[in-house]
């Protein structure tokens, strides 16, 4: 009897769609078999994949252009050299090459040219090479900190800012982008902040360290003075003797050398004619030339 009552009710249904009682998509599917209906995956897929390929159409905002999209702009920064290294868990491991390279190729050659006299002049040598490097990686990872923090301020705001025929405007976001938007903040940009955040800080630490040390240091170093400074070290060197006497140990020490060598050196003005008149005395051929 049951078999019989299902029987019945399916034979009322088909007579039902054939009479036109049922919607006419309801009525193609029923006509339809099973294999020929196109599967809702594929229709997804054709329907929200963008061009070449990058992402579902549907995690753009409606109301705004494609290269102004808050997600769009995580894309293109992923893009960008260094802004993909906070991504995983290696990017202290890439910064501790970048450190190495610059070291090696750029600051240590640098450094070398002011502290020669090794190894007495090795830990200053150090310091400055760090000090060049730290200066060189705190401006890569405050680029990379710019940078992340723009794409989270824009992940975060209920309304975005997008510019269109020369003229600015503001879209306010519905709940599903607003939702979207938190998601890929908390889950990719807010991690690699505070990759950043971490390794920004001990690089700022250890910048201000080897500074300190270089300006304590007793290890003399050539330096520019101009104006009111020039005025007054010339005028300490010709009213203490003992200054002077100082400056010019820091000199004979930054010639290096024996003994023998330290008594022969002259200043840089007695290879120039034109200097030494400047600089007058010993009968105009430049105080201590001969």
């Amino acid at each position: 009897a049951i078999h019989a009552m299902f029987a019945q009710v399916f034979a009322q249904t088909l007579a039902l769609a054939a009479a036109g009682y049922l919607p006419p998509d309801a009525r193609i599917a029923a006509s339809r078999p099973c294999s020929a209906l196109p599967r809702a995956g594929a229709i997804f897929a054709s329907e929200t994949r963008e061009a070449g390929g990058q992402g579902p159409g549907a995690f753009l905002q409606r109301g705004l252009p494609k290269n102004q999209q808050p997600v769009r702009e995580v894309q293109n920064l992923r893009r960008e050299f260094l802004f993909d290294w906070p991504m995983d868990d290696g990017y202290t491991d890439k910064l501790k090459g970048l450190y190495g390279a610059t070291m090696l190729v750029v600051s240590l050659p640098i450094a070398f040219d002011t502290y020669r006299v090794l190894p007495a002049q090795l830990p200053e040598l150090l310091a400055a090479a760090h000090t060049g490097t730290a200066a060189f990686m705190v401006v890569a990872v405050l680029r990379l900190r710019l940078g992340w923090g723009f794409v989270q301020k824009r992940l975060k705001e209920r309304v975005s800012y997008y510019e269109q025929n020369q003229r600015g405007f503001l879209a306010k976001k519905d709940d599903e982008a607003v939702l979207r938007d938190r998601l890929i903040e908390k889950s990719e940009v807010a991690p690699a902040l505070r990759r950043i955040d971490r390794s920004l800080l001990p690089l700022l630490a250890s910048l201000l360290v080897s500074t300190a040390a270089l300006e304590i240091s007793d290890v003399p170093v050539l330096r520019t003075l101009s104006g009111d400074s020039a005025t007054r070290y010339t005028s300490q060197l010709r009213g203490d003797d003992e200054f002077a006497a100082a400056e010019q140990a820091k000199a004979r020490q930054r010639m290096g050398g024996g003994a023998g060598e330290q008594e022969n050196v002259k200043p840089l003005y007695c290879d120039s004619r034109y200097y030494k008149i400047l600089a007058g005395g010993n009968s105009q051929g430049g105080v201590g030339c001969n």
